[in-house]
């Protein structure tokens, strides 16, 4: 097993996932926002750690599995004899958009955390994502990464992802995240996050407060319209290419797992990070919405394999 030099944090979540229109028979895939990116990375040849606490049930026992078998470095992993954590997933309506139902009391997630408090030696970058690493104890040590991060010259990553069921009430959840893009230096947010964050607010009038705040760059997930980064000089576009919708669960995790590891490739974490040109990050656009796409052709989140980026 290779050290990670990406540093992972959020929630693993077993997803149930409807294999008829009716809903009357289900799957248990592996799931979760910072699962699935690590997942991403690894498969696009970045070397991710994945932090979090895991289950010794059945399904935890998947996760750890999968974690190995892609090389995921799993040494900050803690044990917990709580079940997993699940989402069910309602049947699907025709743009293939999944309606989740999180079921996180009483589990390994709802356990104190176990992230580290300090970036690891060797680690350039951390990538935080979702409500794991915006609310609860995991939320509260992904806060203190983060910042333990900038203060050692490692980059961040934020995927906002909002489940609104797992976040306190709007204002209060609006507070947690504005404080952690305020840490991050790539931020990503989906159309429909920014939507719940700030009802009828334009994305021209939120990007530059959060760049404000610290952020480098803003990446702005658009669904079939592609993807939009938002950074010094004008936005960079990147079209979705059309394909046949199985599902869209994990689209934006690959997503910004693709653009992380095109820039690590180009060894544009961590201190190198400001040496990144418009023609790498257009690259890592491209990649980005390239992978997301084909995620969406099969069911539950499963980037493709490509290595090369």
């Amino acid at each position: 097993m290779r050290p990670g030099e990406i540093l992972v944090v959020g929630e693993a979540i077993g997803d149930f996932i409807p294999r008829d229109p009716e809903g009357l028979r289900y799957e248990a895939v592996l799931g979760g926002s910072a699962f699935n990116a690590a997942l991403a990375l690894a498969r696009f040849g970045a070397r991710p750690a994945y932090a979090g606490t895991l289950s010794t049930d059945a399904l935890g026992r998947r996760f750890r599995a999968a974690l190995a078998a892609e090389g995921i470095d799993r040494r900050f992993i803690q044990d917990s004899a709580r079940p997993t954590a699940v989402a069910i997933v309602s049947p699907l309506g025709p743009d293939g958009t999944p309606e989740f139902a999180l079921h996180l009391d009483g589990t390994a997630h709802a356990e104190a955390a176990c992230t580290p408090r300090a970036m690891p030696q060797g680690v350039v970058h951390l990538h935080a994502s979702s409500f794991g690493a915006t609310t609860g104890p995991s939320g509260e040590a992904a806060a203190s990464l983060a910042a333990s991060a900038r203060a050692a010259g490692a980059t961040v990553s934020y995927d906002i992802n909002i489940r609104a069921a797992a976040l306190p009430g709007r204002e209060r959840a609006r507070d947690l995240i504005e404080a952690r893009i305020g840490l991050a230096d790539i931020v990503k947010a989906s159309l429909d996050d920014l939507a719940w964050l700030y009802p009828g607010e334009p994305v021209d009038a939120v990007v530059p407060r959060w760049r404000g705040w610290g952020a480098s760059l803003v990446l702005i997930t658009r669904g079939a319209d592609g993807a939009t980064c938002h950074g010094p000089g004008a936005p960079l576009t990147a079209a979705a290419a059309p394909v046949a919708v199985s599902d869209t669960i994990g689209a934006g995790d690959t997503f910004i797992g693709g653009f992380v590891a095109v820039l690590a490739a180009r060894g544009l974490l961590g201190r190198g990070f400001a040496g990144a040109g418009r023609d790498d990050l257009q690259a890592a656009l491209d990649f980005a919405c390239a992978v997301a796409a084909d995620s969406c052709t099969r069911p539950g989140c499963d980037p493709p394999r490509r290595i090369a980026v």
